[in-house]
């Protein structure tokens, strides 16, 4: 019995121990991917831009036209921003991402953040309120990451409120400073906590903005 026990023993581990390799094989495969899908479609989007950029600049162009091409640039960027979140996220499975941190006016960098969402908060109907207090040093930030946090925070307040209001604070507070997003929008339901922080995860059914 002992001996077969041990042979079990040694069986699973081994069987272990391949699944493992197997999986950090398809980890590195699907980090090859995104990155190299991130590498191929910033290349035409970079071509486009250009083009895009010398047309809108011609003052002969029709209102009607400039419109048109003034969406197809704005939609140009916004791609753009996506597909370098995606070469971001390969790098950090990779594990070749590298932060650069600087002193900060934490409190206005992140007002002139919020500032961008005023208008579509206003034409969504909701309230706004940013209060970034000043705080008594500047703080050492990766300054994309963190416009990435706080735009990202906002548009999921804006996508997911329907009515009422979406607030901005910044504060400090135990020697920290602190960054507070909160609305009265549908809220996250108690079931779906525990995976607030798995990539891509969405929650299924919820009411939101398609625009």
């Amino acid at each position: 019995q002992q001996l077969m026990a041990a042979v079990s023993n040694a069986q699973a581990y081994e069987v272990e121990r391949r699944r493992a390799q197997e999986l950090a094989r398809l980890d590195l495969a699907k980090t090859q991917f995104f990155s190299n899908v991130s590498h191929e479609f910033r290349t035409p989007l970079t071509l486009m831009q250009g083009p895009l950029a010398d047309t809108l600049a011609d003052d002969s162009l029709a209102p009607a036209a400039r419109a048109r091409l003034e969406m197809v640039e704005r939609n140009v960027v916004r791609l753009t921003k996506l597909v370098n979140s995606l070469l971001e996220f390969s790098r950090i499975e990779a594990g070749r991402h590298e932060s650069t941190f600087r002193p900060t006016d934490l409190a206005s960098f992140t007002q002139d953040l919020a500032s961008t969402f005023r208008s579509a908060m206003e034409r969504a109907g909701l309230g706004f309120r940013v209060n970034c207090q000043p705080l008594s040093q500047t703080v050492y930030v990766d300054r994309d990451q963190w416009e990435r946090v706080v735009l990202n925070l906002l548009s999921n307040a804006l996508k997911f409120t329907m009515a009422g209001t979406v607030a901005v604070d910044v504060f400090a507070a135990h020697g920290q400073a602190v960054l507070a997003v909160t609305d009265t929008g549908v809220g996250v339901p108690e079931d779906e906590l525990p995976r607030l922080f798995e990539r891509f995860h969405r929650v299924q059914g919820s009411q939101s903005r398609t625009h």
